[in-house]
């Protein structure tokens, strides 16, 4: 009798967990926002970021673009965050959108292309895409030199999180470029570019 109902149980264990995965597939493959929303509240920040891809392969929309790149780069999956991110910035309506973005945010100064243009740049650095991380950063930045801009992401990663020293004088060549481009009246921009100058200076000489 015991076996019986072992065996019984066994079986409904085993009916369940079929189920459960199959419900699982069916989700994934043709509901994965469903997925996205599910992981998220579960804290699975690197399966949310996957999903977060499908749901834009699926749609095309920049707002699920733009929250695949952000959820990829908050979970470290900094590849797709890079292959997604040069997408996101190359899309003829990503101004409007950064617009829209900034709106969101009353009585907030916030830049959303700056940002969105410095996650891309720390992914492609982090992704072994120097070049393209350098060249990113700096067209976000133009002639000037904002708080918070890309460039300033790119050179905490490189300088306060990895101590780069190659990627550093990388950056310090840019920046001093960028400092002979700052328009005249810019001393702020001036005084923040030549700060980071002569911290990279300074590091570069100690190696």
């Amino acid at each position: 009798m015991q076996k019986l109902v072992l065996k019984t149980a066994l079986i409904t264990l085993a009916s369940v967990l079929v189920l459960a995965l199959l419900v699982y597939g069916v989700l994934s493959l043709f509901v994965p926002s469903a997925m996205v929303s599910l992981t998220d509240k579960l804290g699975m920040d690197g399966a949310c970021a996957r999903y977060s891809v499908a749901v834009y392969e699926k749609t095309g929309s920049i707002d699920d673009l733009a929250s695949a790149v952000e959820r990829s780069y908050g979970a470290e999956r900094y590849g797709d965050a890079a292959e997604y991110g040069v997408i996101l910035l190359g899309r003829e309506d990503f101004p409007s959108y950064c617009e829209r973005r900034e709106s969101e945010i009353a009585g907030e100064k916030y830049d959303y292309a700056q940002f969105a243009a410095g996650i891309v740049s720390v992914s492609l650095y982090y992704d072994g895409q120097t070049d393209a991380a350098v060249k990113v950063a700096f067209d976000a930045v133009g002639n000037s030199f904002p708080t918070g801009n890309a460039a300033i992401y790119l050179l905490s990663a490189a300088y306060d999180a990895e101590r780069d020293a190659a990627t550093c004088r990388i950056l310090l060549t840019a920046l001093e470029d960028l400092r002979g481009q700052l328009p005249a009246g810019a001393e702020e921009d001036a005084s923040v570019v030549a700060g980071w100058i002569a911290l990279l200076e300074t590091f570069l000489a100690q190696g």
